[in-house]
């Protein structure tokens, strides 16, 4: 028998007792070492099971074609329905319910025509409770054996979280609708009366004779427009709620449109100073004329009806790259910064109620709607002390380079 080599020898050693002292240190080292290592990889695996069994996902093992469950840590225990992990080397089917097992077969055996689909939904009751899971499936080799690997992540209240959305977005839209509706049923059956009551008016205001009696059909008549001019309004949002508006574009040069809706409000307000600044080449747009009209007059409108008396109004036309854009700018008491977050909402109105500024608020979020809906943009500009000022607008069908310009001013008759 082989001494150890730290013993004493008894006697004078021979050269082979000295190699037999030698190769056995080295059994035991090499022992000893293997143990050390075996021991470390022992303390690792328990390790990294703790790490498994402390994750909130569920994670099952089962080897390939029978789908024998193997291993699970914790969470995938509690998926199986297992209290520890001696109750496994099972058929996967075994642990579930005939409708769980349903929807989970369909992930782990996918049909050969279709792939194996993404993460699906699977609903448990587990411990009294129903737990909606998340799934998601990876087949692995390893050397000559296949294994497929079940990954799960309780999703329960994130479901809950998406069912009160999805009801709240339905009950919201709902709403919306039937106020949408309530406002066409409204805006329809008011205008009716309101046409025969205009025409009669204009009938009588015709055919009176008296200062007092026709100054009174006139108001009246007055007030009746703008009545209709406020269920038109409606009936416009109840059309673009329900996308009824029809556009019908064409190319068109807004220098011209801009111009005669100038014109027209210069008329209608003859002691109101309006400036126009046009640029001299010309703004071809594909509007529709009579949308492009309304945004103008509804901005014009705006500007007059929120400045003093006599204060000017000045639009602007300017073609700033591939753009056409109209400033229309007001010297009025300006909107104040916590008001413009709304101000393109439905009844969105600049002043207070009881204040006189007739209307509903419905002017700029129509107008804003219909510049979208031509590839447009209608937009408050900053604030730079008093005043305000909207910009609307529009793409350009062609911009010409700068030497084109030059050509197309240049052969333009002078004067």
């Amino acid at each position: 028998m082989n001494k150890p080599f730290d013993e004493t020898p008894e006697g004078p050693m021979s050269w082979e007792s000295l190699r037999d002292s030698i190769v056995g240190l080295g059994e035991r080292s090499i022992r000893k070492s293997y143990y050390g290592a075996l021991q470390e990889r022992i303390t690792e695996l328990a390790r990294f099971r703790s790490l498994l069994d402390a994750i909130h996902e569920a994670i099952i093992v089962t080897e390939l074609p029978g789908l024998r469950v193997l291993d699970a840590n914790r969470k995938g225990l509690w998926m199986l329905g297992a209290s520890n992990t001696a109750q496994l080397c099972q058929p996967l089917e075994s642990f579930f319910a005939p409708n769980e097992w349903r929807i989970l077969e369909a992930c782990v055996h996918p049909s050969e025509r279709e792939p194996r689909p993404g993460p699906g939904l699977l609903s448990l009751q587990r411990e009294g409770e129903e737990r909606v899971l998340e799934l998601s499936i990876r087949q692995d080799t390893f050397g000559q054996r296949q294994y497929l690997v079940l990954i799960a992540r309780d999703v329960t209240e994130r479901v809950r979280i998406e069912q009160a959305l999805l009801a709240a977005k339905e009950e919201a839209e709902a709403a919306a609708r039937a106020k949408a509706q309530f406002l066409g049923i409204a805006s329809h059956e008011l205008r009716t009366p309101l046409t025969s009551l205009l025409l009669l008016l204009q009938q009588g205001a015709r055919r009176t004779g008296e200062a007092c009696g026709g100054e009174l059909l006139n108001r009246m008549l007055r007030l009746a427009r703008r009545l209709a001019v406020l269920v038109e309004d409606l009936l416009e949002v109840s059309r673009l709620e329900h996308d009824q508006i029809v556009m019908r574009p064409t190319h068109i040069d807004l220098r011209t449109i801009v111009a005669d809706v100038v014109a027209d409000f210069r008329a209608r307000a003859p002691t109101r100073p309006l400036s126009l600044r046009l640029p001299p080449a010309p703004a071809y747009v594909e509007a529709d004329t009579l949308r492009v009209v309304q945004v103008l007059s509804n901005l014009l409108e705006n500007a007059i009806k929120y400045s003093l008396e006599g204060a000017p109004v000045e639009v602007r036309l300017e073609l700033v790259e591939a753009t056409a854009r109209v400033w229309v700018s007001d010297q009025g008491p300006g909107i104040p910064e916590e008001r413009r977050a709304q101000l393109f909402t439905p009844f969105g109105r600049l002043r207070e109620a009881g204040q006189d500024s007739p209307g509903l608020g419905l002017g700029l979020y129509i107008s804003r709607q219909l510049a979208e809906l031509q590839g447009g943009k209608l937009e408050l500009a900053p604030s730079r002390g008093e005043g305000t000022t909207f910009t609307f607008t529009l793409p350009l069908l062609s911009w010409p380079a700068q030497g084109d310009m030059e050509q197309e001013l240049a052969s333009q008759p002078a004067g």
